[in-house]
C-alpha cells in the first residue's frame, strides 16, 4: 500500500476506529458515552456512521501495520487515549489493551503510562492544552 495514497487514508481511518472500539470493548462495557465518542470520531476522520458500524462489528478485519510516520500513531494514541476516558472511566483493561496498541504503535511504555495518567488526573475536567504535549516532549530529547 503506498502511504499517503487514498487507499492508505481509508485504510489509517479504518485502522483508528477498530482500534478505539478494541479500547471501548476491552472492559467488556461498551457505554453510551463511548459509542458516542466512537460516533464523534468517525465523523471527524470523514467516515459515514455505516463504515463505523461496520468496523465495530469485526475491528479485527480491519487491523493494518502501524504505519511509519510518527504523527500518524501519535494520532491513533491520541484517539485511544480519549477513548478511554470517554466513560469517565479508565479500567484497568482499557489501561492493559492502551499499552498493548501503543507498544505495538512503537511507543515506550513508560510514555504510554504517563499519558494514560494525564487522562485519568483530568477525567473530570479539561485536560490543559499542552500537558500531553509537554509529557511528549519530554521522551524526544
Amino acid at each position: 500500500m503506498d502511504f499517503g495514497s487514498p487507499k492508505h487514508e481509508l485504510a489509517l481511518k479504518q485502522f483508528i476506529i477498530a482500534m478505539i472500539v478494541q479500547e471501548a470493548q476491552a472492559d467488556q462495557d461498551f457505554s453510551i458515552l463511548e459509542k458516542k465518542y466512537l460516533t464523534y470520531a468517525g465523523k471527524t476522520l470523514g467516515l459515514s456512521d455505516t463504515d463505523v458500524a461496520a468496523i465495530r462489528l469485526n475491528p479485527k478485519a480491519f487491523e493494518i501495520a502501524p504505519p511509519p510516520n510518527e504523527q500518524e500513531r501519535m494520532n491513533v494514541l491520541y484517539y485511544l487515549l480519549f477513548m478511554m476516558r470517554a466513560d469517565n472511566n479508565i479500567s484497568k483493561e482499557e489501561e492493559n489493551m492502551c499499552h498493548h496498541i501503543g507498544f505495538r504503535l512503537g511507543f515506550r511504555r513508560d510514555m504510554i503510562s504517563d499519558l494514560i495518567n494525564v487522562m485519568r488526573e483530568c477525567l473530570d475536567k479539561e485536560i490543559p492544552p499542552n500537558a500531553m504535549l509537554e509529557l511528549i516532549r519530554a521522551y524526544l530529547n
